[in-house]
């Protein structure tokens, strides 16, 4: 943020003046505004006092959010519907067909019709499950996003994740978002300062915001198809900011519990560790469709990135190197 916070003004008995501020924000973020410290004495400067006055405003700046003309909308990565290539899951809504029966088949899958007319046990096939919408997990830890490539590669993956969960919930499809990063307004004092002090900075620290957020509990927005889904996940966005608790491996495997299996998961990356390899392929071999978007990756770890990848059976890895790029990132349609 840019402008003037101090002001200095000798006020007559009883006299009234008012501030006026021009905030600007100049990148996306969640920031403090307020409280009022107000400074008094007597003439000679020898007995001073602060107080706190009015309560602190917060302002939320939401990301950008760029259309994505480059992205099929009836692909299967990283956004549209698909039928799963395993079967993992079936519709019983969908027949598909009928087959002899097999051992261990249960009896709400026998076709009795066809039973009677052939003499002999038929179950029913159904068709798979498709995959509607995405869960976006981005890595927001600070150690994937060196100081020399900052803000600039880690405000590129939250646009991109912005970009995405907009062009998904304007297809009426279910989106969701997992990350590792930590929640400004977790930092914030709301409540419970005293009002007088004795110093100017014993009064700034009291209210000021933290500096750091220990918590390592994951961000998580449900994968959902709500009204206001994208609001919920452009405002997390807008918070996030990078920690040093879970890495991307860690994060993948806390949260796999709660990744929906009829969303493709799509991982904003900026590098991939092996650690993270294993996890994205465990999650593979698991039935999840999976998509990796290596985020403005440094030409040194782009290799080992697609390699450790490939190693594990992920083949639908694209990168993206700058926002320009965002507009016409191409989308693999093969299922």
């Amino acid at each position: 943020m840019r402008g003037k916070r101090l002001y200095l003004k000798l006020l007559r008995p009883r006299a009234k003046f008012t501030l006026r501020y021009h905030v600007e924000c100049l990148m996306r973020g969640y920031y403090q505004i307020g409280p009022l410290v107000l400074e008094s004495g007597d003439l000679f400067g020898l007995h001073r006092r602060f107080r706190v006055d009015a309560p602190p405003h917060y302002l939320t700046v939401y990301p950008r959010v760029v259309g994505l003309q480059g992205y099929d909308l009836a692909s299967r990565r990283p956004i549209g519907d698909v039928k799963l290539v395993h079967r993992l899951f079936e519709d019983p809504t969908r027949n598909a067909g009928v087959r002899p029966y097999q051992a261990g088949d249960p009896l709400n899958r026998i076709h009795w019709r066809a039973t009677a007319r052939t003499g002999m046990l038929h179950s029913k096939i159904y068709e798979p499950s498709t995959l509607a919408g995405v869960t976006l997990v981005l890595d927001f830890h600070s150690d994937s996003y060196p100081r020399r490539g900052e803000p600039m590669r880690s405000e590129l993956g939250i646009t991109t994740a912005a970009s995405l969960a907009n062009a998904v919930c304007e297809m009426g499809q279910q989106v969701g978002l997992v990350s590792n990063g930590g929640d400004a307004s977790e930092r914030l004092r709301l409540e419970g300062w005293d009002k007088a002090f004795r110093t100017r900075k014993a009064a700034r620290a009291k209210i000021a915001m933290h500096e750091h957020n220990d918590a390592l509990a994951p961000l998580v927005v449900p994968t959902s198809r709500a009204p206001d889904q994208f609001h919920h996940i452009r405002q997390t966005l807008a918070r996030l900011e990078l920690t040093d608790g879970l890495t991307a491996g860690q994060l993948l495997s806390e949260c796999s519990s709660r990744l929906p299996r009829d969303a493709t998961i799509v991982c904003l990356l900026p590098v991939v560790l092996q650690e993270t390899a294993f996890a994205l392929g465990a999650l593979c071999r698991s039935g999840y469709a999976i998509s990796v978007v290596l985020v403005a990756p440094e030409e040194e770890s782009l290799e080992k990135s697609y390699g450790r990848l490939l190693a594990e059976g992920i083949r639908d890895v694209r990168i993206l190197r700058s926002e320009a790029e965002l507009p016409e990132l191409e989308v693999d349609t093969s299922a």
